[in-house]
C-alpha cells in the first residue's frame, strides 16, 4: 500500500470489495487520480462545490451545487411570496445545496439591498425547515437551520430592524444547542454575525466575546481568512468605544491574513478602515503614509465610489494638518459625487465634514449658506430619521449662529454611530 503502485493484495481486496473505505480514501483514489489529470481536475471540483455547499456528502455537493443557480434564477422571477408558495410545493427546491446558496445571496445583499437580504434569508429558512428528514442527517440541519436564522438577524440588522434581528439569533441559539456535530464552523460563522449585532446595540462587551470565540473557531479550522475578517469586526467595536490605537493594532494584525481572492472588497475596507482610525487617533501623518497604498487597492477593485471614499480621506487628513483650502475643495467635490449618486447619509456626514471646517474657521454666512443647500436636496431622499433630526439640529444651529466646531463634531459622531449600527 505504501509503494508508488497498489500492491496486488491490495489490488485484489479492492476489486473483491474487502478494502477498508479509509484504504480506499487514502490509497486508491489518490493512486488513480495522480495519473489522470483530467480526473484530477473533476476531483478538485468536487472539493469546490463541498467546500460552497457546505455538506461532506460528494453526491449531495455535487448534484445540489450544479442545480442551484438554475433553480434560484427561477425563483428570482417570482414575487416573494409566489418564490415562497413555490418551495413550499415543489420538493425539488427543497435542498440543502439551494438553502446554502440562498445564504450566500444574502450576505452579499446585505449592504447593497438589505431588503433583497432579508427575502434571502427568509427564504433560506423556509427550505431548512423543510428539509426531508430521510435525505440530511437531523443534525446537520439543526447547525443549517442555525446558519439560517443567524443570516436572517444579519439581514434584519442591516435593515435597522434590532428588535427582530435579535429574536433571529435566539432562535439561531436554540438550534445550536440541539446539535451534536460539533461543527466549528457554523458556531464561528454565528458567533461573528451575532457580534455584529451586539455592536449595533451598543453591547460592546458581548460583541468582543463572541468575536475572541469565532476567532478562536476559525483559528482551529485553519481559516486565516476568516480569522482575519473577524479581527476586523473586533477593531470595529473597539473602534466604537473610542479605544483607536487597539483598533489600528487589530487590522495591522488582520492584514496579512487575508485572502484577496475570496473577498477582494475586503481587502479595500480593511485599508480604508486604517486610515479612517489614524484620522480619528489624530495621526494624521500616519495616516497620509497609508494613502498610497489605500489609492493603489481602490484602483485596482475599478469602482469609482471607491476613489471618491478615498478623496474623502484625503480631505479629512488635510484637515487635521491645517491645509484648509484643500480641505474644502475634497469635501465639496465628495459631497457633490454623493449627491448626484443619491448617498444621502454619505453626502451629510460630508456636509458635517465641511461644517466642521466653517464652524472653526468662523465662517457664519458659509455655514448657513450650506445649511440652506442641504435639506431641501435631503427633504426630497429616503434619509434615516435620525439622520433628518440631526440635520435639523444643525441647520438650526447654523441659522442661529449658535454652531460651533464641538457642535458639529457631535453630531457627526452621532450620525457615524447610526450608521456603523446597520453596517
Amino acid at each position: 500500500m505504501r509503494d508508488e503502485h497498489l500492491s496486488l493484495e491490495a489490488l485484489a481486496s479492492w476489486l473483491s470489495g474487502d478494502l477498508p473505505y479509509e484504504d480506499l480514501q487514502r490509497h486508491v483514489i489518490p493512486h488513480f487520480l495522480a495519473h489522470c489529470p483530467s480526473c484530477h481536475q473533476r476531483y478538485e471540483e468536487i472539493l469546490r462545490l463541498q467546500q460552497e455547499v457546505e455538506h461532506w456528502n460528494e453526491v449531495i455537493a455535487v448534484n445540489e451545487g450544479l442545480r442551484a443557480p438554475e433553480q434560484l434564477a427561477r425563483l428570482a422571477e417570482l414575487p416573494f411570496e409566489e418564490r415562497l408558495e413555490r418551495i413550499d410545493q415543489d420538493g425539488e427546491l427543497q435542498t440543502w445545496g439551494l438553502c446554502q446558496l440562498l445564504l450566500k445571496r444574502s450576505l452579499e445583499a446585505a449592504l447593497a439591498d438589505p431588503a433583497e437580504a432579508v427575502s434571502f434569508a427568509e427564504l433560506g429558512v423556509r427550505i431548512a425547515d423543510l428539509l426531508p428528514g430521510e435525505a440530511y442527517d437531523p443534525h446537520w440541519v439543526s447547525d443549517l437551520r442555525a446558519k439560517c436564522w443567524a443570516y436572517l438577524g444579519n439581514a434584519r440588522r442591516v435593515l435597522g430592524e434590532l428588535w427582530s434581528a435579535d429574536e433571529a439569533f435566539r432562535r439561531s441559539d436554540s438550534f445550536l444547542a440541539t446539535s451534536t456535530t460539533g461543527n466549528l464552523k457554523v458556531r464561528a460563522e454565528v458567533y461573528d454575525l451575532k457580534a455584529s449585532l451586539r455592536r449595533g446595540q451598543r453591547r460592546f462587551g458581548e460583541a468582543v466575546a463572541l468575536l475572541d470565540q469565532a476567532i478562536d473557531f476559525f483559528r482551529e479550522l485553519g481559516d486565516l481568512h476568516r480569522v482575519g475578517r473577524s479581527l476586523i469586526n473586533k477593531a470595529s467595536v473597539l473602534e466604537e468605544q473610542g479605544e483607536f490605537e487597539p483598533a489600528i493594532a487589530f487590522l495591522h494584525e488582520a492584514s496579512p491574513l487575508l485572502d484577496p481572492l475570496r473577498e477582494p472588497r475586503l481587502i479595500f475596507c480593511s485599508h480604508l478602515n486604517l486610515v479612517a482610525l489614524l484620522i480619528a487617533a489624530g495621526r494624521y501623518e500616519g495616516a497620509e503614509e497609508a494613502l498610497p497604498e489605500l489609492r493603489r487597492v481602490a484602483l485596482d477593485q475599478r469602482n469609482p465610489l471607491d476613489l471618491v471614499r478615498v478623496a474623502w480621506a484625503e480631505g479629512r487628513i488635510a484637515f487635521g494638518l491645517g491645509r484648509l483650502g484643500a480641505a474644502e475643495a475634497s469635501f465639496r467635490e465628495v459631497q457633490r459625487e454623493f449627491f448626484e449618486r443619491g448617498m444621502g447619509y454619505d453626502a451629510a456626514l460630508v456636509s458635517l465634514d465641511l461644517a466642521m471646517l466653517y464652524a472653526q474657521e468662523g465662517c457664519t454666512a458659509e455655514l448657513k449658506q450650506l445649511a440652506a443647500e442641504l435639506l431641501p436636496v435631503f427633504e426630497s431622499r429616503e434619509v434615516h430619521r435620525e439622520a433628518m433630526a440631526a440635520l435639523l439640529m444643525f441647520q438650526h444651529a447654523a441659522e442661529e449662529e449658535t454652531l460651533t466646531l464641538e457642535l458639529a463634531r457631535h453630531l457627526a459622531e452621532f450620525l457615524k454611530r447610526e450608521r456603523r449600527r446597520t453596517t
